[in-house]
């Protein structure tokens, strides 16, 4: 075997012209770093384009490196070990940092082929770099959003609790902070005094002693710069992304540094004569982007509402209606959450875009088929819309790879399940979404996984969302198969019916497929 500069001819792959183009296309279009290395000595034979726009060097620079010399210093004893040991098996390594000229470093996930030995006997291993900055900024986006979900849940449901105007300030603020995340949650109502008083109403979190001691105002001078009083006095939302790039000369900067708040929003509201600020603190830096700042928006203008309708001393039947409404927008405010966490997960993996829709809407239409109720569907839908999230975790190179996983990748795959449940567990939805993502690839003979759940132990929802899943996943595109045909598809769904699968549930399907009110979704 030669070995030629710029060219992948060092280690064994597919004799056939057509899949050896395939393949250098790949290295050279991959957006992960790789590079070939030598065993034991580290020492680099080749990289590809995406490893050294990671490392800031050209290729020249970087081949004849030993690969410790792209990384931290601290890493090296990591590295050195590694390549005196490696198994011939793959490998997946975290907390490693490239390093670049400049000094910028930044962490990256390492895989490694395991050593593989070349027909003139060397030792080698082909290394992939994946830049985990940009995932763990996904990572803090989401997170960012489930956190104000989860606050807002709490907070609805808090609300619609209420008899007084006391105990409803204080119920929201203690729902608030439920979720950890939010370190402190409170309200503050503009007085109509000479010095503009700002009158704390309420507030909860470990973060209490916050306020002690200070003499509020919503008035424009020194003691009025805060967020609240701002918010109050503009009737604007305030934001301050990260407490530690305020002025020094505000007081608020270490009063928030000493209770560790790192971001927090003031979101006006107004109740007739009543106005005030709902403001939400932060242990993390940049926890308010779009999606919580709308989800705060809601809750102080339901706050508004709420305080409205007490003054008003409504009757038992206007507040239950109230509390119909709080859960209608509730619902909604989950939609408008889900629906950008699904478009992230399948922006990663552009083979599957509109999978978890065309399965969301095949799902509902085979349970409203079923005669289930329209909360009930509620749940399925939502739980549909985002039962591939664990797929956030799996390197996008597995995702997109243009042929069948190895045994290997396939395990990392089938842990999105998983994934996915860890994620999603600690929203109080009311329905079991996270069970749903948990079970949706389960069989009821027990051949399913991850853990191999049999008959009723598996969710009524859940087999129709399998059903549903396998319907479009088999009648759309994968780059290592064409579609199958309708008809085809059935039968297979038909020929485990009874035993892997829900039998009701394939015939509703099969129902529907022959009646053509499936077909504009898989079409799309």
């Amino acid at each position: 075997m030669t070995e030629t500069a710029g060219e992948l001819t060092d280690f064994p792959r597919d004799p056939t012209e057509t899949n050896l183009r395939l393949y250098e296309l790949s290295w050279k279009i991959a957006l992960d770093g790789k590079v070939i290395i030598e065993l034991p000595s580290g020492r680099i034979l080749d990289c590809n384009p995406a490893a050294e726009r990671m490392a800031g060097l050209p290729r020249a620079a970087i081949v004849g490196r030993r690969v410790e010399e792209l990384l931290s210093p601290e890493d090296e004893p990591r590295v050195l070990e590694l390549l005196g040991e490696m198994s011939p098996l793959p490998e997946r390594l975290r907390d490693f940092r490239l390093v670049r000229p400049n000094g910028q470093a930044f962490a990256i996930l390492v895989s490694t082929s395991g050593a593989l030995t070349l027909d003139d006997g060397r030792v080698v291993s082909v290394c992939e770099f994946q830049d985990l900055s940009v995932q763990k900024h996904q990572e803090h986006r989401l997170a960012t959003k489930r956190w104000a979900l989860s606050a807002y849940a709490a907070a609805a449901n808090a609300l619609s609790d209420q008899h007084n105007q006391s105990s409803l300030l204080r119920a929201i603020c203690a729902a608030i902070v439920t979720e950890p995340a939010y370190v402190f949650a409170w309200i503050g109502v503009a007085e109509h005094d000479a010095e503009q008083t700002m009158r704390v109403a309420a507030e909860a979190g470990p973060g209490s002693g916050l306020l002690e001691g200070l003499r509020l105002t919503w008035g424009d001078n020194e003691r009025g710069q805060g967020p609240a009083s701002k918010a109050i006095r503009t009737g604007t939302i305030q934001i301050v992304p990260d407490t530690r790039k305020m002025q020094a000369s505000s007081p608020w900067t270490d009063r928030f540094i000493d209770f560790g708040i790192d971001s927090c929003i003031a979101v006006p509201f107004q109740a007739e004569e009543l106005r005030g600020a709902l403001v939400v603190c932060a242990e993390n830096a940049e926890a308010f982007g779009q999606v919580p700042v709308d989800m705060f928006t809601h809750l102080a203008q339901q706050v508004a509402h709420g305080l409205i309708a007490i003054q008003h001393d409504h009757l038992l039947k206007a507040e239950r209606e109230h509390a119909l409404a709080m859960e209608r927008r509730l619902n909604e405010a989950m939609l408008l959450m889900i629906e950008p966490m699904s478009l992230a997960m399948e922006m990663r993996d552009p083979y599957t875009a509109g999978h978890q829709n065309r399965v969301a809407d095949i799902a509902v239409a085979i349970g409203a088929e079923m005669g289930w109720t329209a909360d009930r569907l509620r749940g399925l839908r939502i739980a549909a819309l985002i039962h591939d999230i664990g797929k956030m975790s799996i390197p996008a190179e597995i995702l997109t790879k243009p042929g069948r996983l190895s045994a290997t990748e396939r395990a990392l795959v089938s842990e999105h399940c998983e994934h996915g449940y860890r994620v999603l567990k600690g929203i109080p939805f009311p329905w079991p979404v996270a069970a749903m993502v948990l079970q949706h690839h389960e069989k009821l003979d027990g051949s399913g996984y991850p853990n191999g759940l049999k008959g009723e132990t598996i969710l009524p929802e859940t087999r129709v969302l399998t059903v549903a899943d396998m319907l479009e996943g088999m009648s759309s595109h994968r780059p290592y198969r064409a579609a199958h045909p309708i008809e085809k598809a059935l039968e297979i769904l038909e020929s485990e019916a009874g035993t892997a699968l829900d039998a009701e549930v394939v015939a509703v399907c099969a129902r529907l497929c022959g009646e053509g009110k499936l077909t504009e979704f898989l079409d799309r």
